[in-house]
């Protein structure tokens, strides 16, 4: 399935990379609960919050301002 969408970091406008994830959920005190060895990645919510999940059902919401997302289509 084509990318809908990228993340991208607001302080550096660059992409958010496929290694990106585990790190935030290793280094990042409000991604505290997310499997880091299990990282499911970016999702968009029906309300367009931006979430960050693991493969195990956990989800987290960055802080506002962090991130940006970029609708490819």
């Amino acid at each position: 399935m084509p990318e809908l969408f990228r993340v991208v970091w607001v302080a550096t406008d660059e992409p958010v990379t496929s290694d990106d994830p585990e790190a935030i959920a290793l280094k990042e005190p409000w991604a505290r609960g997310l499997i880091y060895c299990d990282m499911d990645g970016f999702a968009v919510q029906s309300d367009s919050n931006l979430i960050l999940l693991d493969e195990c059902g956990n989800h987290v919401y960055p802080p506002e301002g962090l991130f940006r997302v970029e609708w490819l289509r």
